[in-house]
C-alpha cells in the first residue's frame, strides 16, 4: 500500500476498501450458503457469523463510498507537480483528505513552504473555495506557529504562490515539518 502523502494513495485506499468490503460479502455468502444448504435453517452459528462479518464489511462499504469521488492527478499534472517542487526545493504532499461532521474535502496536492499551506482544489468537483480554506486551516491547530492557508484552482496558480515565497529559514523549515505532519492526521 502506498503511504499516506505520496502520489497514489487514493487509488491504492480505494482499491483496498473494495477488496475487503468484496472478502467480507464473500464471506457473508458463504456462510448464509452453508447453513441453508447443509443445515435447511438459518438458526446457526453460521447466520451469526455472517451477522458479526456485517459490521466489516459495512465499515469498508462506507470506507470506499468516502473515497469514490477521491480523484488524484493525472500522471502528466503529477510530473508538473514535481517539477514545481524540484524548482522550489520543497515536498508536496498529494492526495490530502480532511474530514469533518459536515463532509470531507479531498485536495489532490497541498504545498508546505515557509508557513504556508497552498493546497490544489480538486478539478470538476463543486468545492466552494470557501470551504476548502476552512477545511485546510484546521492544520493551524498543531504546530506553535499559525500557517497562512490559501487554496488555488491550478498548479500554475501553486506554482506563482510558491514563487511569491520567500526561501524558509532553518526554524521555519522544523515547523514545515510539524504543519505536513499535522496534515497527515487530518483525513482518512
Amino acid at each position: 500500500m502506498v503511504a499516506k502523502g505520496n502520489y497514489g494513495y487514493a487509488k491504492s485506499l480505494k482499491r483496498k476498501r473494495m477488496l475487503l468490503m468484496l472478502l467480507c460479502f464473500a464471506f457473508i455468502l458463504a456462510d448464509v450458503l452453508i447453513s441453508l444448504v447443509f443445515f435447511q435453517t438459518k438458526k446457526t452459528l453460521f447466520v451469526v457469523l455472517a451477522c458479526i462479518m456485517s459490521i466489516p464489511f459495512a465499515k469498508n462499504l462506507i470506507g470506499y463510498l468516502m473515497v469514490i469521488r477521491c480523484e488524484p492527478l493525472s500522471a502528466a499534472d503529477y510530473k508538473e507537480a514535481e517539477e514545481i517542487a524540484a524548482k522550489k526545493e520543497t515536498i508536496f504532499a498529494y492526495d490530502i483528505s480532511i474530514t469533518d461532521t459536515d463532509g470531507v474535502l479531498f485536495y489532490p496536492c497541498v504545498a508546505v513552504y515557509n508557513n504556508n499551506v497552498i493546497g490544489l482544489l480538486q478539478p470538476g468537483q463543486n468545492q466552494k473555495k470557501k470551504d476548502a480554506v476552512t477545511y485546510l486551516k484546521k492544520v493551524q491547530e498543531g504546530p506553535p506557529t499559525k500557517p497562512r492557508v490559501v487554496v488555488v484552482e491550478s498548479l500554475k496558480d501553486m506554482s506563482r504562490e510558491l514563487d511569491r515565497l520567500t526561501p524558509p529559514k532553518e526554524d521555519q523549515a522544523r515547523y514545515d515539518v510539524q504543519i505536513a505532519e499535522r496534515l497527515m492526521e487530518l483525513g482518512f
